[in-house]
């Protein structure tokens, strides 16, 4: 699991900041280009390229540059490192530290750093602190849009040409695809977690050949293509469970999970979050819901969950040209100061409740 991540120069943060997350529930707040979604991609690409792979025993420093590299670019979908490098650096490297702790990864020992700089004519990544352990379990990316439709594609090109498909997308298809018989039953709480995807779904879905299908009771299968399109992505989740990509040790990263969702299902939707981190899933979602970001707070606040470690990342955007993302934390969204989509509320109830009353319609 993904513990610090220290970042100084990447994209939008040409100033260092810092962010700890816990091995529960990491919610991250702000608004449009704040970097939430930076931070989250930044963060799957060095667990993605730190989890267990067919490296040796002592990697060479060269090769393990070219994976962390390709993980990098694949994750931002860049085509060379300097898109990645801040404006802001005026020539300067960038810089990323990352710590992470696991079964087999005990914190301090599993320790990364590198910086990334740009010349006329290349671009260099040089890792500086190599891990002494390596991730024994693996990450998932959640992105805003569904993967069922791509699916079919993916099935048809991941063999001949897998560049036509973004690198996250593809993993998703990759983890999807895999149907391993060896794989344990799911936990207790995972089952737990498949029920509740269930009656929000109100059925179970299924894999048919290259397809996907939802099974309502004695109703004729439903193409997944046709379900709607915010119960597309749990039932992801309940796929994944079932093949056991998805699993206690996984770190899910999981980008506005609110997406096409109706308000009415956010309370399940939280469940859903809250069973996955009971289970021993890392959790790290990026929000723009204040409905689900108070739906968290009140669930969090209960007897029953009050063993799950959990922190609110908040990332603010000052209104001065060019000045840079600030970063608050702590474990509970008061401890972060106002947020931004707090504030448009409250302003919009408000101007709501002085509306005079409406005119009465002539009959």
């Amino acid at each position: 699991m993904i513990r610090k991540l220290v970042v100084e120069g990447i994209t939008i943060f040409p100033r260092q900041i810092a962010v700890d997350f816990v091995p529960g529930i990491n919610v991250i707040i702000g608004s449009n280009d704040s970097g939430k979604s930076h931070l989250l991609k930044l963060s799957y690409a060095l667990s993605k390229w730190s989890e267990k792979s067919l490296r040796r025993e002592f990697p060479e420093t060269w090769a393990e540059e070219g994976r962390l590299r390709r993980h990098l670019l694949g994750a931002f979908g860049a085509r060379e490192l300097a898109s990645l490098i801040s404006r802001q650096r005026a020539g300067e490297p960038a810089r990323v530290h990352a710590s992470f702790q696991g079964d087999k990864a005990p914190l301090g020992c599993a320790e990364v750093a590198f910086t990334l700089s740009a010349g006329r004519e290349s671009d260099q990544l040089s890792i500086t602190t190599m891990p002494q352990r390596f991730l024994q379990e693996n990450a998932l990316y959640m992105p805003p849009r569904e993967v069922f439709s791509l699916f079919p594609c993916y099935a048809q090109l991941s063999k001949r040409s897998p560049e036509l498909l973004d690198p996250i997308s593809r993993d998703l298809c990759s983890a999807l695809e895999d149907e391993s018989s060896t794989a344990p039953p799911p936990a207790d709480e995972l089952r737990s977690v498949q029920r509740l995807i269930s009656a929000m779904l109100r059925g179970r879905v299924r894999r048919v050949n290259s397809r996907f299908e939802l099974q309502r009771g004695s109703e004729p299968p439903l193409e997944m293509s046709l379900v709607a399109e915010g119960f597309k992505r749990p039932a992801t989740l309940s796929l994944l469970i079932a093949n056991g990509n998805l699993r206690p040790g996984s770190t899910l990263f999981w980008d506005e999970p609110e997406m096409n969702l109706n308000p009415a299902h956010l309370p399940l939707l939280c469940g859903i979050m809250l069973g996955l981190s009971r289970a021993g899933v890392q959790l790290i979602l990026s929000t723009h819901s204040l409905f689900l970001l108070r739906e968290l707070v009140i669930r969090l606040r209960q007897e029953s969950h009050s063993g799950i470690t959990r922190r609110f990342i908040s990332l603010h955007t000052p209104p001065e040209p060019g000045a840079p993302v600030q970063v608050s934390a702590g474990h509970t969204p008061d401890e972060i100061g106002p947020l931004d989509s707090l504030e448009a509320e409250m302003e919009q109830a408000d101007r709501y409740l002085r509306m005079p009353p409406a005119p009465t319609a002539p009959c």
